[in-house]
């Protein structure tokens, strides 16, 4: 892994892990009402991911083959995933209907328009910086806290929690194809984009999860 990328990764990392947030969802200590919260806040990302995916797809042409195939893949694993948090949160007493009508946070919405922005205006392979992220997380924490909380609101992890537990699995994989596309990049300036965009997506990352409860 490129030394600036693992940099950053690791300052990130850290950052997350004493949020008081994150700690009670990987504690059991956090409640099924900001549970809830947490996976609407996630849903306008996860119904966005292959959107933005394919509109970077669609940026990239002959230039940039390696990442349009990459992307193309790619978008073929996570088709459909909104449909488990909505299942999820159905779950939880959210009605189907409710998640559409429902406004992101400022966070998701930034995170959402810099990515649409960084891939439209400035360069696709900003889109991997939002998916390193994502995966990362996804391989770090996703199944360990949907077994904290399922055990803390004592719901079992089958009932509102196929997301996260999913996800903590197949990221793990995920997280190698995506690493060694980031290794065959051969201009160090596409390396600095995308460790900017990893930079900013674990920022606004880290706001999101900072803006809901502690408990």
């Amino acid at each position: 892994m490129n030394n600036l990328l693992a940099e950053t990764t690791a300052r990130h990392r850290h950052q997350m892990e004493v949020l008081p947030q994150l700690r009670a969802m990987l504690d059991g200590t956090y409640s099924k009402s900001s549970y809830a919260k947490f996976l609407a806040q996630l849903y306008p990302i996860v119904s966005n991911f292959c959107p933005l995916m394919a509109a970077a797809a669609g940026r990239c042409a002959d230039r940039h083959n390696n990442l349009r195939l990459y992307l193309y893949e790619h978008i073929e694993h996570e088709k459909g995933h909104e449909t488990m948090v909505k299942n999820d949160l159905e779950q939880l007493g959210y009605k189907d209907g409710d998640l559409p009508i429902m406004n992101p946070g400022p966070a998701a919405r930034v995170m959402l328009s810099y990515n649409y922005h960084a891939i439209d205006r400035v360069d696709p392979h900003y889109v991997i910086g939002m998916i390193y992220v994502l995966e990362l997380m996804s391989a770090g924490y996703a199944s360990n806290v949907a077994q904290s909380i399922s055990r803390a609101i004592d719901y079992p992890v089958a009932r509102g929690f196929s997301f996260l537990d999913s996800h903590g699995t197949l990221d793990d994989d995920h997280l190698v194809g995506l690493i060694e596309l980031i290794q065959s990049l051969e201009s160090p300036e596409l390396v600095e984009k995308v460790v900017d965009s990893v930079d900013m997506n674990f920022y606004l990352l880290r706001q999101l999860i900072s803006d809901l409860p502690e408990n």
